[in-house]
């Protein structure tokens, strides 16, 4: 017995079939009903890619004026644990001031993609309180990253401030 197979190279006219034979009706195999659902799910993506853009910040600020993140690629060419690898380096490096507190917040960070990966699976994705529940962790690991980083540039432009006032 020979089968035939075509290839999406040849025409539908070839295959002895006509193109208006085909369908032009699609239809979706899961229904899009649960509009809460799908804002839980961009929730939870959209606090992810808050909290990657924060961390990254937060490494560009340790790298300011030595360049050599910044050179090392555009955003969202690092994988997230790179990321949070180099931020606790860096700040071990500067002498960050509440570095305790940095490393237990990316310690925790880590866990990041994995909740963010929980869209995708039956389990959660069906369950509206557990995608809020992922999405609030991923705020609030970001609102963490985002005060350590805020802080930190407010007490070195405090310490600039009162070295420039005492050499006057």
């Amino acid at each position: 017995m020979e089968r035939s197979r075509s290839t999406l190279s040849e025409s539908p006219e070839r295959l002895g079939r006509t193109a208006k034979s085909f369908s032009t009706t699609i239809t979706a195999l899961k229904s899009a009903t649960d509009r809460g659902r799908a804002e839980l799910i961009r929730d939870v993506v959209d606090a992810f890619r808050r909290l990657y853009g924060s961390v990254l910040r937060f490494v560009q600020m340790f790298a300011d004026g030595q360049g050599s993140f910044l050179a090392a690629g555009k955003s969202g060419s690092h994988s997230f644990s790179q990321l949070l690898a180099v931020l606790g380096e860096q700040a071990k490096t500067s002498k960050f001031g509440r570095l305790d507190e940095l490393r237990a917040a990316i310690e925790e960070a880590r866990s990041a993609e994995q909740l963010r990966d929980a869209i995708f699976s039956d389990t959660y994705s069906n369950d509206h309180a557990a995608l809020r529940k992922v999405a609030v962790a991923l705020e609030r690991l970001d609102a963490t990253f985002v005060g350590l980083c805020v802080e930190h540039v407010l007490e070195r432009h405090a310490r600039v401030s009162l070295v420039a006032s005492s050499e006057d």
